[in-house]
């Protein structure tokens, strides 16, 4: 029964953030703060579509139980454009994983996916793009650097392989030589995936700015 925020508005810039009573969540000084400061890139530019806040001079004061006063925002003019968000069909993706275990899991989930994407090429399936990770080791780090190194003795490691082409029929058809490998690749494999990948299509995500002076504001009330 978490409840949402109540913004009380006035015409002099202040407002109270607070809730309805009785619902779950807590607002606080903190708890306003924190949404303060989510994604707001440049505090001094917050831009949006009516005008650029200025956050650095903001002032927050605890005025009862799940009510804070918020003051102080100083504004600038808003900018000639609005930002839009567009989606447009991009191709199809695939994605599976193996895990290979000590030792040299790190070596054999490398040889595992060099063989797998000189299988496609020996097929003759194009990708536009592919990525090979191994999560545990490199996943979540930039730092490439770390495949240099001495893994031996990495306990385990997932392969996880991922592809982006044109065609569906090609990447369903790359997704039938990942089980393969299994009793054909390196030893001591395991899959913790959920059967044969199947290509999926991708909805790619386009923003851009689009001159106000092209959009009409349109706002309609309804009374109930």
């Amino acid at each position: 029964d978490l409840g949402f925020p109540i913004i009380e508005a006035l015409p002099d810039g202040t407002f109270y953030v607070t809730k309805h009573e009785g619902t779950g969540g807590l607002v606080s000084e903190m708890t306003v703060k924190e949404q303060l400061l989510y994604e707001i890139g440049n505090p001094a530019e917050y831009i949006t579509p009516d005008c650029i806040a200025d956050f650095t001079t903001v002032q927050l004061k605890q005025d009862g139980k799940d009510r804070v006063k918020v003051w102080g925002i100083k504004g600038k003019p808003h900018t000639p454009t609005y930002k839009i968000s567009a989606s447009y069909i991009d191709g199809f993706k695939l994605s599976s994983t193996l895990v290979y275990c000590w030792p040299d899991a790190v070596k054999k989930a490398k040889v595992a996916g060099e063989l797998l994407l000189k299988r496609a090429d020996k097929l003759g399936i194009e990708f536009r793009e592919t990525n090979i990770e191994f999560v545990g080791l490199n996943a979540c780090n930039e730092d490439q650097t770390v495949l240099e190194k001495d893994n031996s003795e990495l306990n385990e490691v997932q392969l996880r392989i991922s592809v982006h082409g044109d065609s569906k029929e090609s990447l369903d058809r790359f997704g039938k030589e990942i089980a393969p490998l299994i009793l054909t690749g390196p030893s001591g494999v395991t899959g913790f995936a959920g059967g044969r990948p199947k290509a999926s299509e991708i909805v790619a995500y386009w923003p851009a700015l689009l001159d106000k002076e092209a959009v009409t504001p349109v706002v309609t009330l309804y009374t109930i």
